[in-house]
């Protein structure tokens, strides 16, 4: 079977065209129909959509079935340029303001009190370690986005650290329960985002198509959004007091990246699913 960067020149030298006067009408590069050619990259289904009626040629006989999922599963899964520098953006927020909050609870820790005790040193190391592997992890995926190399794999090793971390942090509310408020605690704060992790790795990384493991990404994304909502309702009430600046910047940043890892997941089953109609 002849491969779409094949197909591709030759369908492109039949009616004539460089790989120049191609990309000025698809509006991309030269050198993006030259590694579209050499099988080096695949064009989205977009504009997979653009060349074959540029060309006159039908998608089919441009793309095979298992070619089309090779264009879901390794291309970048956010392609709108728009909304990938969006993601950029958002990303490279959430690096700083991480970077931020470490410096914060280092600086105001009372490291020469004695009157600290070892579970306020837990509680604080936790927290460093779960702050620390978020800053890495979506350092990782600026990286990525700013290249254009955020592919459903990679997203999907993002979402699952970042799931995890969220994990690591609540465990010190469920270590911290009375004996009698530990499985209330750890279901409610703990449950959800391993849920959160596995579905994101299962979905992602491993790439299973059932329905379900969307849902319930969304169902860890949106609960935490709640669990963030009510808790900064409680802030509010108990202290009477207006709210900081930075808790509310802070809770409106962690709900973006809860919208963001729901919109990557709807945009990869979509994609997803044109592959199955095709």
């Amino acid at each position: 079977m002849v491969e779409f960067g094949e197909q591709l020149r030759r369908a492109r030298e039949a009616k004539g065209m460089t790989q120049q006067s191609l990309a000025e009408q698809l509006f991309v590069t030269r050198q993006a129909v030259s590694r579209w050619e050499c099988g080096d990259r695949y064009p989205d289904l977009l504009t997979t959509k653009k060349i074959s009626f540029i060309l006159d040629v039908s998608i089919d006989n441009l793309l095979s079935g298992n070619e089309m999922k090779k264009v879901v599963e390794r291309n970048p899964v956010i392609e709108k340029p728009y909304v990938n520098n969006i993601m950029i953006a958002l990303y490279a927020i959430i690096v700083l303001s991480f970077i931020v909050t470490v410096v914060d609870i280092i600086a105001r820790f009372p490291i020469n009190s004695d009157a600290i005790a070892f579970s306020d040193i837990q509680v604080v190391i936790i927290n460093l370690i779960g702050l620390i592997i978020q800053i890495v992890i979506f350092i990782y995926g600026l990286i990525n986005a700013w290249k254009g190399m955020l592919s459903p794999k990679r997203m999907g090793v993002i979402i699952s650290v970042f799931f995890a971390s969220i994990c690591l942090a609540d465990s010190n509310h469920v270590f911290g329960s009375a004996t009698r408020q530990l499985i209330f605690t750890s279901v409610l704060l703990v449950v959800p985002s391993i849920l959160g992790a596995v579905t994101s790795y299962m979905y992602f990384i491993w790439k299973k198509v059932s329905g379900i493991y969307p849902i319930l990404i969304y169902a860890a994304s949106v609960w935490n959004i709640i669990r963030m909502a009510i808790n900064f309702y409680m802030i509010v009430r108990e202290t009477g007091q207006v709210v900081s600046m930075n808790t509310t910047l802070g809770i409106l940043l962690k709900a973006s990246i809860y919208i963001l890892i729901m919109y990557q997941t709807y945009t990869l089953e979509q994609k997803r699913k044109m592959v199955l109609v095709a």
